[in-house]
């Protein structure tokens, strides 16, 4: 999780840039079959006045965590330990979020061919009940299945 440093200054920043778009997202990868690295990001996207974007700035926080037992490595658990990071990112950030343009972003997939589809209604849901937001899923999910895809590699 971001130490408090690192949300101080992702808080400050979202406070300070009024015309901006704010994304959470979180994904995993199996490192081995005994330990999963974890990625969560906060995109803050800028706009001018127009509403012509004006660049991005991505904060990332990596976690590792080991999967000793075979339940924790299965695709449903793995995607819903990533529910759970960003939700308690969202909580982290909420007195700054609440009342800005934002969206969570899960790397869950509608589609019922694919794999993360296992963990679809439960994510969503979960999330959701948490936070009061629907979260945004594959394949429009780029903070989820982009930036904290490149981080969780």
């Amino acid at each position: 999780m971001f130490s408090k440093k690192e949300l101080k200054v992702i808080k400050e920043l979202i406070e300070k840039s009024q015309n901006s778009k704010i994304y959470l997202g979180s994904d995993s990868h199996r490192v081995n079959k005994n330990r999963v690295r974890y990625a969560t990001v906060v995109i803050i996207h800028f706009f001018d006045e127009n509403k012509i974007g004006k660049g991005a700035k991505v904060f990332h926080d990596i976690e590792f965590k080991d999967t000793k037992d075979a339940l924790l490595s299965k695709p449903f658990n793995r995607m819903m330990e990533e529910v759970s990071m960003v939700t308690r990112l969202y909580s982290s950030l909420e007195d700054v979020l609440i009342l800005r343009d934002f969206e969570i972003h899960i790397d869950v997939n509608p589609d019922e061919s694919a794999g993360s589809n296992v963990a679809f209604d439960s994510a969503k849901w979960t999330i959701f009940g948490l936070t009061g937001v629907e979260p945004i899923c594959k394949p429009f999910a780029f903070a989820a299945s982009c930036a904290a895809d490149r981080y969780s590699k």
